[in-house]
């Protein structure tokens, strides 16, 4: 699974990181990447929405993930040393990861 934030850099990065496995692929066709897991989804950064935009029309549709919302909680929990579910269970970011781990237990 590879992990985005929904940042312009980012999304050059993981295209280019993209890129580079499909050549190695050529090697080795077992490696793949399965997911891509959009977080820092902000729904107030016009950008965000744009970019998500961006990955659903270069991915496919599964690959994709539920994404994650940006949540100052997540930040204040490892600050604290706890989990997520911990600190915050009911929380933005907590709801996003346990849809994420679903799929990935579904899988």
């Amino acid at each position: 699974m590879t992990t985005v934030s929904l940042e312009v850099p980012t999304l050059q990065e993981l295209l280019d990181f993209s890129n580079r496995i499909s050549e190695v692929q050529e090697y080795h066709a077992g490696i793949k990447q399965k997911y891509v897991l959009p977080t820092f989804m902000d729904r107030r950064v016009k950008k965000s929405n744009e970019i998500l935009e961006q990955l659903k029309n270069y991915f496919e549709p599964n690959q994709v993930c539920h994404l994650i919302r940006y949540s100052v909680k997540i930040s204040e929990a490892s600050g604290y040393g706890q989990s997520i579910y911990e600190y915050a269970p009911r929380s933005n970011g907590a709801i996003n990861y346990k849809q994420l781990i679903k799929k990935m237990v579904a899988t």
